[in-house]
């Protein structure tokens, strides 16, 4: 059995540390996992809930909460308290006895590599966010390149567009595996009449407010529907890491369109059960995704998908078979998606068909574990 270390600076319920929970609660007896989070929360109570072992070992608010494209002489300190957090970590990791370090974060993935190096044993970037313009300052993306290619020992990325950003050499031992659904399938609750008078449709956004995921752009999207009183939008999701004035322009141009039609349900911890009461999936980020967990899990749920023709999205849905993919940013272009689907129930149900099909060939936990316990293996004995 390997014993596996897993870094993340944060322990709020976002995409990577569901990801991250997902992975860890389905590995079996190959490997035996610690987990070790710079702060304490809902990812902390949930692993431990399901037996695991987990450190709670505080970094400073303002290291971890630091904005990743700040480039100051804050970010000198913050790399010096991020340098002395890695060798306590490393003291910890000896203690442990662990064969390999995994991270899970872009800052855990720099203290991983101190506590890593200092404990004398392999390490692991796992790469979830797109690592380009404009998602990272251009002098920010080109650190990480560079680190990417000297620190870890191999890097696994969520999806081929955030290996490709990272522009790694070929003899960079690398792995792409999807983050994948851990759920029973349960499928479509139904799929709507075309009878618009009596029935109402929901259209879903899920996923933490911030710009570059694009809820204003449902929202201005939202506005062309404000006749029609059979349409409704949801967001679920709310500002997680420092994006409360995000919210509030939300929320002001909401105000501001008088949009009636519009809910924001803030963190909603069961996805799936929400995700039974809607018709149409809809994922608006307007720089490229790197993978879209939510989706995966609206395929899942029988929902047909209209997302971003950009990153990870491309990689998950097929056009016309289990979803639709459209040029981000353009909110004229969203609603004739969405209404394209309202008016069509047998394109929605095919869709729905093919997104269960697919969800269970490509994305079920069980595929991604068999990937990664074979890619610790291999690394561990070559290193």
């Amino acid at each position: 059995m390997l014993k596996i270390a897993y870094l993340d600076h944060t322990a709020r319920w976002s995409g990577g540390e569901v990801a991250l929970y997902n992975l860890i609660t389905n590995l079996g007896e190959e490997v035996k996992p610690l987990v070790i989070v710079a702060e304490d929360g809902a990812l902390v109570q949930r692993l431990r809930d399901k037996g695991i072992d987990v450190r709670v070992v505080p970094l400073s608010d303002k290291v971890r909460n630091r904005n990743r494209n700040a480039v100051n002489l804050d970010a000198v300190f913050g790399a010096l308290e991020l340098f002395t957090y890695g060798k306590r970590i490393s003291k910890l990791l000896r203690a442990e006895q662990v064969a390999c370090v995994h991270t899970n974060s872009l800052k855990s993935a720099f203290y991983g590599a101190v506590a890593a190096k200092f404990a004398g044993v392999p390490l692991i970037w796992h790469i979830r966010d797109h690592i380009g313009v404009p998602y990272l300052k251009p002098i920010v993306a080109r650190a990480i390149r560079f680190l990417s290619r000297m620190l870890p020992n191999g890097v696994i990325a969520n999806s081929n567009s955030t290996l490709d950003a990272l522009q790694l050499p070929k003899s960079k031992k690398t792995l792409v595996v999807y983050s994948a659904y851990a759920q029973p399938l349960r499928g479509p609750n139904r799929i709507k009449s075309v009878d618009r008078n009596t029935k109402s449709y929901v259209i879903l956004l899920v996923g933490r407010l911030a710009e570059w995921k694009g809820q204003h752009i449902l929202l201005e999207a939202a506005k062309t529907f404000l006749h029609d009183s059979q349409v409704e939008f949801w967001l679920a999701g709310d500002a997680l890491f420092g994006e409360d004035d995000y919210k509030q322009q939300l929320l002001q141009q909401m105000a501001d369109n008088h949009l009636y039609n519009v809910k924001l349900l803030g963190h909603v911890d069961d996805i799936q059960t929400l995700m039974q009461k809607v018709d149409i999936l809809v994922h608006t980020s307007i720089t490229p995704e790197p993978f879209g967990q939510v989706i995966v899990e609206g395929m899942a749920a029988g929902l047909p998908v209209i997302a971003s023709n950009e990153g990870g999205p491309r990689e998950t849905v097929v056009p016309g078979e289990t979803g639709l993919l459209i040029t981000p940013g353009d909110p004229k272009l969203l609603a004739e998606a969405i209404r394209y689907l309202l008016e069509n129930p047998d394109v929605r149900s095919r869709m729905s068909e093919n997104g269960l099909k697919r969800v269970e060939q490509h994305f079920v936990i069980e595929k991604t574990v068999t990937q990664i316990t074979h890619y610790y293996a291999g690394l561990i004995a070559n290193t």
